[in-house]
């Protein structure tokens, strides 16, 4: 079976779907970068405060990326099977449960603050700034939960290009108003970090109406409509128990540990915690071509199967291979290259916090390699198959198992240098690359998730 499929429909989907959605995470990394940069110009406490304060809101989002991802092993399939009324009915269920996550994560915002910052340091002046921060922020999590939500699932369609304009919208907003109210411009008052996040609350309700009009007016393919929520589900809850619990629970599983090694760099120092910070950015921007052909793997790869191409899913499979290989060390010379790059648009920082950063983005370099591989062969082709389970018990021994437990040692108990900590941190990627390729050519994820 040869690596590239030699299919100008293939390639014409991949780019139609990569492409946008990779636009889209380009120009989210853009606002967490202007958000890191003004608020950076505050300081490193107020900088180190924010960066805490957002895992509530990273947890949220993983929360929502299962959900939604969850959801989308089963659209892609009805989708190829052009079941268009048990596609609206799956959504309706999506948005439930995703609405109910948000809520619960607004209430420990907004009733908590003080005690969720201190979970991750013991810093006093962090803590206060982080809890200021979460108090305003946490309006936004119910409007960014729907509106992720509706982008996400309309991924499994191939229609991608309405995120473009949410998120371009989201940047304008959010940019505009930062300047404006973190540093008391135009005659508004100077509130740093409440400005910040009073400035991403106004950009989630943007995103918020766009997403919502355009599923409801604008769609006009799946024509999901409000009616939808109030319809039994009952026959489905099965099903998709079945096929988005093991999603769901892979996302909180690697956000639980995400936070895990946030707990770790929090508790090392305020250096440690700025300078991940900036390297989160460089990531995510890496990133983006990731998460595009990922997703693309996952819609492609998906409608194939459920159009019953059985033979044809396997060769577009190992095609997402060779691609991962491509992608991974893409990002390997882009991290290199942008890493001293991003250091010096940061005026403000300690000799020690920019001495760490190098660390980690040179150690960040090797693993992006191994990180691009696993995702578009987890997070796309196995997810596609509705092979979650095993992507779940993936991520519980390496990342939990291996990289967690390490992290702690390392960092809280024998104290070496972060760069290293950092590597013990981030080790699973390189394991699940490995096991993920063995899985992905044995086929025995292959399976429609719709009979």
């Amino acid at each position: 079976m040869q690596i590239f499929v030699k299919d100008k429909a293939f390639y014409h989907s991949l780019w139609v779907i990569a492409i946008p959605i990779a636009l889209q995470n380009l120009i989210t990394v853009a606002v967490s970068m202007m958000d890191t940069l003004m608020i950076g110009q505050l300081g490193e406490v107020q900088l180190s405060a924010t960066s805490i304060a957002n895992q509530l809101w990273f947890m949220l989002m993983v929360v929502c990326f299962g959900v939604a991802g969850g959801a989308n092993v089963m659209l892609a399939q009805y989708w190829g099977k052009g079941d268009t009324q048990v596609m609206r009915r799956v959504m309706a269920m999506t948005y439930k449960l995703g609405l109910l996550a948000a809520l619960i994560f607004s209430a420990v915002a907004l009733l908590l603050p003080e005690q969720f910052m201190g979970i991750f340091t013991v810093e006093e002046e962090v803590i206060h700034y982080g809890a200021q921060y979460l108090r305003v922020i946490g309006w936004s999590y119910p409007l960014y939960a729907l509106g992720n939500i509706t982008i996400m699932m309309l991924r499994s369609i191939g229609d991608v290009n309405i995120s473009v304009v949410v998120y371009l919208t989201s940047l304008v907003v959010n940019t505009s108003l930062n300047y404006v109210l973190i540093f008391g411009k135009f005659g508004a008052p100077r509130l740093e970090v409440r400005g910040g996040a009073m400035a991403t609350v106004v950009a989630r309700c943007f995103e918020f109406a766009i997403a919502i009009y355009y599923i409801l007016r604008r769609e006009g393919r799946i024509c999901f409509r409000l009616g939808d929520l109030r319809r039994s589900n009952r026959d489905l809850y099965g099903k998709f128990a079945a096929i988005s619990l093991p999603v769901i629970g892979n996302e909180v599983m690697w956000g639980l540990g995400s936070s895990a090694v946030s707990v770790v760099i929090g508790r090392m120092g305020t250096s440690f915690v700025a300078a991940n910070s900036i390297y989160s950015v460089l990531n995510q921007f890496v990133s983006v071509a990731i998460f595009g052909v990922g997703n693309a793997a996952l819609t492609i790869v998906g409608n194939t199967i459920g159009s019953g191409e059985q033979q044809l899913a396997r060769q577009r499979s190992v095609t997402f291979l060779g691609l991962g290989v491509l992608v991974g060390a893409g990002c390997t010379l882009v991290t290199l290259a942008l890493g001293p790059v991003l250091l010096g648009f940061y005026g403000n920082l300690s000799l020690e916090t920019i001495q760490i950063a190098q660390g980690i983005i040179r150690v960040g370099a090797g693993i992006v390699f191994f990180q691009a591989f696993a995702t578009i062969c987890m997070m796309g082709v196995l997810r596609a198959g509705g092979d979650a389970r095993f992507v779940l018990l993936c991520e519980m021994a390496f990342l939990w198992g291996i990289a967690v437990p390490l992290g702690f040692v390392t960092g809280l108990v024998l104290h070496w240098p972060a760069a290293v900590v950092f590597l013990f941190l981030r080790c699973d990627e390189v394991l699940k690359a490995i096991v993920s390729f063995f899985r992905v050519t044995s086929f025995k994820w292959l399976r429609d998730v719709t009979g």
